[in-house]
């Protein structure tokens, strides 16, 4: 028996209720702390789970032995001081106690819990009391069924050790590090299955409403699934995990996902799947693509942050922020293998794959503030600025993602060239892969923050380190525009710039970001130094009028279109701010290419 139990009830589809019990076998004697998690790793923002336990309480435990119903026996109360939101300390007590809590879960996001009558999903962050002081010991964990979840299965990659045909029952740790990696389903699902290197693989999917091609998907995702075990271990290919699991929540409108160890959680649109009685179009294959992109981004972890992690993650402390300046590698590097997987892998052709790098590298130019942030300051600020987003944030952060994959590719290209095309950054990412990560049990030995120069050291010698010194200098520290064309061009990619309609020149020349609010067109981003910031637009004020004349949603290109074929004549600008009626004048330049406020676009040359 372990000295840390936790049994976990889906009690509540109508109000969103975990009840989760707690058994600590052998407490502090001098009064055991409990800490509630206030971020998942992978998830860089200080979340306070804390906020949704509704009730908590501690007793005597008196249970010889601990069956899979909730304990019968808690013949007294023990007091339970709490000392900050998130922290609680039993008073001294020597034998076993129970912790007893109500957890309120609701977030259909893949970084928390959620529970309805059809339905349930959670990270064990979100639900579970870490013991500190014993979070390095093994785990019991029973997952229960109730009223609720009859007919519903568990999936999850936890390791199983006594379950039923639906999966509920006793499952097992390492630790709760270990505990906390493995997100779990509940529900009915679709099931997609297949092997990867005699790895077994298994998708499920939730929230969808008509036939998936469960044989495109599966096909897909087994050919990106070989393409990077093979990448890592061409040898023996050789997978840090021996399952691996996608949890897929299908809803109307939401992307996103969160790496595990042996699994990930997604989010994604109904539009984004692929269907048996669908007729594919552009945009159809465009968002299949992007789900793809996602899947393989999220496995892709599986190597680099699962097991290959920055130094100043290890260990997770979790109820503080944990600082890094290296999620431009971490997240931007696997960004740009993720794309590069599915050309890989032949889920898409080279043409798409580099049409998609320079969607990249046009959403990275149409930011304003990777003039005031470098990739390695973004990374170290995810925290608080690049997770919490606000009306500033296209003028103030850089996307270490974006970037970070655009830095990838540019590095990728020096490599070759340095080498006359004997190596690449593939050889990078393999050292690094062999250094940190392949011979461990759990994590590697954390990469210090300048890390990546022992690496590159060890790959290229010595006489390519001036040139990693200035590109990083320029690229990673400092906050210099990645050349696109040079960087095309020098991989024998020639490219052309797009030609770009009047309209369209006015619509990027204004730089706002709008969306639709009750019919009404609501500003919500003024990009720095663009026509609307000069004009004096700001965010959160809704466009009424333009030169007298009604704006919608559904004029508004209209407008513009014919406003933009009259430049010597003033856009006038009705707009109400905080419900005040405000009147705005913008004077149009010339609109021509050699703008300084246009961002040159490009488009390959062949096309």
């Amino acid at each position: 028996m372990s000295d840390i139990t936790y049994t976990i009830q889906p009690i509540d589809g109508l109000g969103h209720y975990f009840a989760v019990d707690l058994v600590i076998s052998k407490p502090h004697p001098d009064g055991q702390v409990l800490q509630m998690p206030s971020w998942i790793p992978g998830s860089y923002m200080i979340r306070d789970f804390s906020k949704q336990i509704v009730s908590i309480a501690a007793f005597r435990f008196e249970n010889k032995k601990l069956s899979r119903a909730l304990p019968q026996r808690s013949t007294k109360n023990l007091p339970l001081k709490q000392l900050n939101s998130d922290t609680w300390q039993l008073e001294p007590h020597t034998g076993p106690v129970l912790v007893r809590s109500r957890v309120y879960a609701y977030d259909h996001s893949v970084r928390t819990a959620y529970l309805d009558q059809v339905r349930g999903f959670f990270n064990f962050s979100s639900l579970c009391l870490q013991v500190v002081g014993q979070t390095t010991q093994p785990i019991n964990c029973f997952i229960l069924s109730t009223p609720l979840t009859k007919n519903w299965e568990v999936i999850t990659s936890l390791p199983k050790q006594v379950v039923n045909s639906k999966g509920f029952g006793q499952y097992l740790a390492k630790d709760y590090d270990a505990l906390i990696d493995h997100p779990v389903s509940l529900g009915h699902f679709t099931k997609i299955r297949w092997q990867s290197h005699g790895i077994p693989h298994l998708m499920v999917l939730q929230g969808t409403t008509r036939p998936l091609n469960t044989q495109q998907l599966q096909r897909d995702l087994k050919a990106i699934s070989e393409a990077q075990i093979a990448f890592f271990d061409p040898k023996s290919c050789i997978a840090p995990f021996d399952q691996y699991i996608f949890h897929v929540n299908v809803i109307g409108n939401g992307y996103g996902g969160l790496e595990h160890r042996a699994s990930t959680a997604l989010l994604c649109k109904r539009s984004d799947l692929i269907y048996q009685d669908q007729s594919m179009t552009a945009a159809d294959l465009k968002a299949y693509q992007d789900f793809l992109g996602l899947c393989s981004h999220e496995y892709f972890h599986a190597w680099m942050i699962k097991k290959v992690q920055p130094k100043a993650f290890q260990p997770y402390r979790l109820n503080a922020r944990n600082y890094t300046q290296l999620l431009w590698l971490f997240e931007g590097f696997t960004s740009y293998y993720d794309d590069l997987h599915l050309l890989r892998s032949g889920r898409i052709d080279k043409n798409t794959y580099l049409q998609r790098l320079l969607d990249t590298h046009h959403q990275v130019q149409r930011n304003p503030g990777r003039h005031h942030q470098s990739v390695a300051q973004s990374s170290f600020d995810a925290w608080t600025k690049y997770y919490l987003m606000d009306e500033n944030t296209p003028n103030a952060v850089v996307s270490y993602y974006a970037k970070g994959a655009l830095i990838a590719m540019a590095l990728d290209v020096l490599i070759r060239d340095f080498s006359h095309q004997s190596q690449s950054l593939d050889d990078v990412m393999r050292l690094i892969w062999r250094t940190h990560g392949a011979h461990a049990d759990t994590v590697g030995q954390g990469m210090a923050e300048d890390g990546m120069d022992q690496i590159l050291l060890k790959v290229l010698g010595q006489h390519f380190m001036p040139h990693w010194r200035v590109f990083k200098s320029h690229y990673i520290d400092g906050t210099q525009d990645i050349d696109i064309q040079a960087v095309f061009v020098s991989a024998g990619i020639p490219l052309k710039e797009k030609v770009i309609s009047v309209t369209e020149d006015l619509q990027y020349l204004l730089g706002i970001r709008t969306n639709v609010v009750e019919q009404s067109l609501k500003i919500t981003h003024v990009l720095e130094g663009y026509l609307a910031h000069h004009a004096g637009l700001c965010p959160n004020d809704i466009v009424i009028a333009l030169n007298q004349e009604r704006v919608t949603a559904a004029n508004w290109l209209n407008l513009l279109s014919r406003l933009s074929k009259q430049p010597s004549q003033p856009i006038v600008f009705t707009v109400f701010r905080n419900d005040l009626l405000h009147t705005l004048v913008l004077k149009l330049p010339k609109l021509t290419k050699n703008n300084p406020l246009m961002s040159k676009m490009y488009t390959l040359a062949q096309d």
